[in-house]
């Protein structure tokens, strides 16, 4: 039995998309067991990899603890897909667990609608001002959660005065200043806009991200070009047949029944440690 959950965790490891798209095609029950089995590391990017509706019910049949645990190791972005799926008050009580910084960034990008660039932008960026050293700037890229191409510089209210691409970063000199190197950005997209008039923009031909600002120039992160394929994709998906039904899904599907016994074998067999479902306070 203890290989057959190896074997579950080695294919979720490797091809957790593969795995959402089963996962997505099982009652919200059987794919929580999994989910409640599974370390965040593993599980996160199964969750985020599945439609956020989905995903949403899934983490409705899993306990606070578990589905925060899941939220916080994806990232603000695919969480805030998730989480729109989530009504109150359970919503609010997951975002309340989140790390901070996590929550604020959230609790802003839930504020756009579903279908604004808004609601996909990454705020995970390094944002410095202008007076900023260019080898402290450096040092912040060095220790980023995220790849990072550049440093947006910001003014006072967080307004996007520029940006400095990195290639130009390690050509400066370490003491200079941002400000002294500060370029233009290539492309700035409005939170606002919708994601088919975003992906329509002509700053996709120069970048594969662009910054998102309110109003006033704010800047509130980057759309990146990824994101928004995967956004536009997930629409079109969501209006589709179950996965199940198509060849793509049963082959998946086969694979993941033969390599783990995933509904026959991990979940009838391995006995429980907690009880799944909400936690007492979701009512």
């Amino acid at each position: 039995m203890a290989d057959a959950e190896d074997l579950t965790h080695t294919f979720v490891d490797a091809h957790p998309v593969d795995a959402a798209r089963v996962l997505e095609a099982l009652p919200a029950t059987e794919a929580a067991a999994l989910f409640g089995r599974l370390p965040p590391r593993l599980g996160g990017p199964v969750l985020a990899a599945m439609l956020p509706p989905t995903a949403a019910r899934v983490l409705g049949a899993l306990d606070n603890d578990q589905a925060m645990a899941l939220l916080a190791s994806i990232g603000v972005q695919p969480a805030v897909a998730v989480l729109r799926h989530v009504q109150d008050p359970r919503r609010a009580r997951l975002l309340d667990g989140l790390p901070t910084t996590v929550a604020v960034a959230s609790r802003m990008l839930l504020g756009y609608p579903e279908d604004t660039v808004g609601a996909w932008t990454d705020p995970d960026i390094v944002a410095l001002p202008p007076d900023t050293a260019i080898g402290d700037a450096i040092s912040r890229i060095r220790v980023a959660t995220t790849d990072i191409s550049r440093v947006h510089v910001i003014g006072p209210g967080e307004r996007l005065l520029g940006t400095v691409e990195l290639a130009t970063l390690l050509r400066a000199q370490e003491t200079a200043q941002l400000g002294a190197v500060l370029g233009e950005p290539q492309a700035v997209l409005a939170a606002v806009a919708s994601l088919a008039g975003a992906a329509t923009h002509r700053g996709w031909e120069l970048a594969a991200s662009l910054p998102v600002v309110e109003r006033g120039d704010r800047l509130v992160g980057v759309l990146r070009r990824a994101t928004l394929m995967r956004a536009l994709s997930r629409g079109a998906r969501s209006t589709r047949t179950s996965h199940s039904d198509t060849l793509t899904g049963l082959m998946a599907r086969n694979y993941w029944d033969a390599l783990s016994g995933l509904v026959t074998v991990t979940i009838a067999l391995l006995p429980s440690t907690r009880p799944l479902g909400r936690s007492s306070d979701d009512g």
